[in-house]
């Protein structure tokens, strides 16, 4: 039971050990300290894998690293991944894709994806559309795309969409080698604990641990191997369509394009005419029509006294004779 506890300590020891390295990570400088190993029971007879782990620890953090800025910038790559998108217009889209294929092979790169596809425009016609995804050294990406663009038959217009983005990763990549470091740390001890443990029992403790960070140190290598890959070699993703389907639509001699440009001057010419006529009516008849207007309202309310009186003295007359009778 106390070499259980002994072979728990150690395991503990470790796991403390990867928790600071993790709270390190948020640090501006992005520097690895020294990491110092809890106390535990005293026992000889595993003292030279404590020793080991604690000299390891210490070797590393001796070791600065920098994320691009300070002192040491100057010994630190920034790490980018970089991805373009381009749309382009062609006359024929396969034997483009076919083109950029080999420019992207003789830059050193290669094809991850690509496909053609047919499909019939409104017109009735057989048309092409193909897309592809090519990976190519980071340094030639201005230089591959400048080549795309000149396969167009006319880049203003036939380049219908460019766009390059980038992702800076250098942060996470130092942060992804300290923390290699001191799970390879881990391991060597874990490794020394099962060489020297006798127990079953403690031998099947140190595997499950052992195995444990084993699969860590896996999953970061594999991490770090993305970012180194994904960074020297940028991704280009094209888009390419026929130059025929960007054509105005006719059908035998008759341009829809065209009848709307009709169609809208003649709206303006209208439109026109209206408003000239609005201003000589305002300038040319308002004055006469003002004058005569007046004339026909007061015409109209002297009538409608009149008429109103003559009302009015018939029924006095009708009343008069009501009264008499």
């Amino acid at each position: 039971m106390k070499k259980k506890g002994v072979v728990l300590s150690i395991v503990l020891a470790a796991s403390m050990l990867l928790g600071a390295c993790a709270a390190a990570k948020s640090s501006a400088a992005d520097e690895v300290g020294y990491y110092e190993m809890p106390a535990s029971e005293p026992n000889y007879e595993y003292d030279m894998a404590e020793e080991s782990l604690s000299t390891q620890g210490m070797e590393d953090s001796e070791r600065s690293y920098t994320s691009g800025t300070g002192e040491n910038a100057a010994a630190s790559e920034r790490m980018v991944i970089y991805n373009a998108d381009m749309e382009i217009a062609v006359v024929d889209p396969v034997a483009t894709m076919d083109t950029i294929t080999d420019m992207a092979e003789a830059a050193g790169g290669f094809v991850v994806y690509s496909n053609v596809y047919q499909y019939t425009s409104s017109t009735g016609s057989a048309l092409q559309r193909a897309s592809l995804t090519v990976r190519v050294p980071a340094g030639d990406l201005e230089s591959v795309m400048d080549a795309i663009v000149g396969l167009t038959p006319d880049p203003t217009e036939d380049v219908l969409s460019k766009n390059v983005s980038g992702q800076d990763v250098t942060s996470e990549y130092t942060d992804l080698e300290s923390r290699l470091r001191n799970l390879e740390a881990a391991e060597a001890a874990l490794v020394q604990l099962m060489d020297q443990a006798q127990d079953t029992e403690d031998v099947l403790d140190v595997f499950d641990e052992l195995t444990y960070y084993r699969g860590e140190i896996e999953t970061v290598k594999g991490r770090m191997k993305y970012l180194e890959e994904s960074s020297a070699l940028s991704s280009i993703t094209v888009q390419i369509i026929a130059k025929e389907s960007l054509q105005p639509i006719t059908v035998a001699g008759w341009e829809p394009k065209g009848t709307a440009k009709k169609a809208i001057e003649a709206l303006i010419n209208a439109g026109q005419k209206l408003v000239d006529a609005l201003i000589w009516f305002g300038i040319f008849c308002l004055p006469f029509l003002v004058p005569l207007g007046l004339a026909v309202y007061f015409l109209i309310r002297l009538i409608i006294k009149r008429r109103a009186k003559k009302l009015a003295k018939k029924d006095e007359q009708v009343e008069e004779i009501q009264k008499k009778e």
